[in-house]
């Protein structure tokens, strides 16, 4: 490999990262003609599977357009190394997540304030998640639907999904069709980011339309080396790209929008993090910033199977010949089960008393990941199957990551450490048995065959706390990692400027003080919204107040689609 950098070209901004963050940000810096070159290093992603939103879940088994990383092993779930799948490829992680758009609980950004982050409280923040919004309810205080953003209900449900919110209304929980909305208690039917039966990412709503314009360029296959640090400000990136070592300029600024493992990897490989950490791995310390890499945090989540005893569930959309067709259908219809996302409804609910917001989301899905396979059509039918997931919303575990080596392609040491804290097991385990109470409700009597292993049998809390030990795994909600706050462990400040570095920012989930309450995309893409407005000195638009949140009486929650489900 060559030692010296070839000359790439000065640009207005340089992004890293053409994920759920970076294809916003990209798209939004470039709309008054800047110049701005997005660094990926994935490539576009050509395969039509990944715009179908029930198959693209289990392309991130694959290795072409996925980081594939792994933990190191985790202490307090039996030392396992677990699977972190992150996307790499235009489009990031989006391209392959669960399509769930749910913002967060109000008190999540009320508390970012609080911790001294001005202009990221609720009321803040709420005018971003509306610029980015094409939601289906049209213009509302808590909503908007000229964005770019496709916000929509499935068209339908499977059975044994109705039959599941039926059963929360029965132990007791109240119904929600908008988790987005004045509360999120409740269980209701999930908002997705689904449009004609088609994912409907950022790299699609906001990055490829806009490189129509002709003033932004995407240069795919480029793995970041380090962000190039001259007399204290950022001025431009070295990348590898096609085996040459590339160095692009940049005229105003370089902005972060890798995520939360590769945004501190890349800030530690440019001599930003903790000195000491930096010496051993022969990296030349720029800034001491002690805080890269620190307060990691992730949600953990836990599933229980059952027997379904209706033919209803998707495993059926799964027979070879039915998945062909099924295929077609949603590619060039846009219907049917391969065209809607598997986690078609749940909610949040409270484990304990008096708390601020619901500390475990739910979600109820029509087959057990464990049974899903592709089966032949001469084969005795597969198992019908359903399940429940939970997750606790605000762990209170924290983790890192840290270099291993000082080379960029190298994986960093990535240790969640999932459940160091006992609130955290405390609250999983509670979550669970509540998920179990919910399932054994009349609602589901028709449905509900036996539990499945490895839960089966499951009774003590012993035994619930070996099963999550051995079980339990990430939900993909990477943050927290760069942190925005005020004191000197701080990553970024409340403009998301690296401290200590000029024309450096963050903008992705990493910068997030603590994770949101619920699936983390809606606010990542809320951060680079804002972020857009920081970096051009554009005035922030003013604090909408929300109506207070309530929590509706209880009653079933009956959606229109449920009957020709599946």
């Amino acid at each position: 490999m060559a030692n010296k950098a070839e000359p790439y070209g000065t640009f207005d901004y340089i992004v890293i990262g053409a994920g759920s963050a970076g294809s916003v940000l990209a798209a939004r810096l470039g709309e008054d003609g800047s110049r701005v070159l997005v660094l990926e290093a994935g490539g576009h992603y050509r395969d039509p599977l990944y715009t179908l939103p029930l198959l693209a879940g289990r392309l991130f088994e694959m290795r072409r357009n996925n980081w594939f990383y792994k933990s190191v092993p985790q202490k307090h779930l039996n030392d396992r190394v677990l699977f972190l799948p992150r996307g790499k490829m235009v489009g990031g992680s989006f391209i392959f997540n669960g399509t769930q758009y749910v913002r967060g609980h109000r008190s999540d950004f009320d508390h970012w304030r609080q911790l001294g982050n001005e202009g990221w409280s609720f009321a803040d923040v709420l005018p971003y998640f509306k610029r980015s919004e094409d939601w289906y309810g049209g213009e509302t205080p808590l909503h908007g639907n000229k964005g770019q953003l496709a916000v929509r209900k499935p068209p339908s449900i499977s059975p044994v999904t109705q039959a599941c919110l039926d059963a929360c209304a029965e132990a007791g929980h109240p119904p929600n069709d908008d988790f987005n909305g004045e509360g999120q208690d409740g269980f209701g039917i999930y908002d997705f980011n689904i449009k004609d039966g088609r994912r409907c990412t950022t790299a699609v709503a906001f990055l490829y339309p806009a490189m129509k314009r002709g003033n932004i360029a995407v240069a795919t296959g480029a793995f970041t080396r380090r962000i190039v640090i001259e007399d204290g400000a950022a001025t431009g990136v070295e990348f590898e790209q096609g085996g040459q070592v590339r160095q692009a300029r940049a005229a105003r600024e370089v902005v972060l929008c890798a995520g939360a493992i590769n945004s501190p990897q890349i800030l530690m490989l440019s001599g930003l993090g903790d000195s000491g950490h930096l010496a051993q791995k022969g990296i030349p310390v720029v800034r001491h910033l002690p805080g890269v890499g620190r307060n990691m945090q992730d949600h953990l989540y836990v599933l229980i199977g059952y027997e379904c005893l209706k033919p209803v569930s998707l495993i059926h959309a799964l027979r070879l010949d039915r998945l062909a067709a099924g295929m077609l259908s949603a590619y060039f219809r846009g219907i049917g089960p391969i065209a809607r996302s598997p986690l078609e409804a749940g909610g949040f609910f409270r484990a304990r008393d008096g708390l601020e917001a619901p500390d475990i989301q739910a979600n109820f899905v029509p087959i057990m990941s464990l049974k899903a396979r592709i089966w032949m059509p001469w084969e005795k039918s597969a198992d019908d199957t359903f399940a429940g997931y939970i997750w606790q919303n605000r762990p209170e575990s924290r983790g890192s990551i840290m270099l291993d080596t000082a080379h960029h392609r190298d994986m960093p040491l990535i240790d969640p450490n999932y459940l160091s804290a006992e609130m955290d097991r405390i609250t999983t385990r509670a979550g669970l048995k509540e998920m179990r109470r919910i399932i054994s409700q009349p609602a589901l009597a028709a449905f509900r065959g036996e539990e499945l292993p490895p839960s089966r049998g499951c009774e003590t809390d012993d035994e619930i706390d070996a099963f999550i030990r051995e079980n339990a795994g990430t939900s993909h909600h990477s943050s927290g990692t760069a942190r925005m706050g005020r004191d000197e462990t701080a990553v970024v400040d409340p403009a998301l400027r690296v401290r200590g570095v000029a024309r450096l920012r963050v903008a992705d989930a990493s910068v997030m003080p603590s994770v949101v309450t619920g699936n983390t995309n809606a606010a990542t893409i809320m951060i680079a919204e804002k972020a857009a407005d920081l970096i051009r000195g554009r005035s922030l638009p003013s604090a909408e107040i929300a109506p207070a949140p309530t929590v509706e009486a209880h009653g079933a929650f009956k959606y229109a689609g449920a009957e020709g489900a599946a």
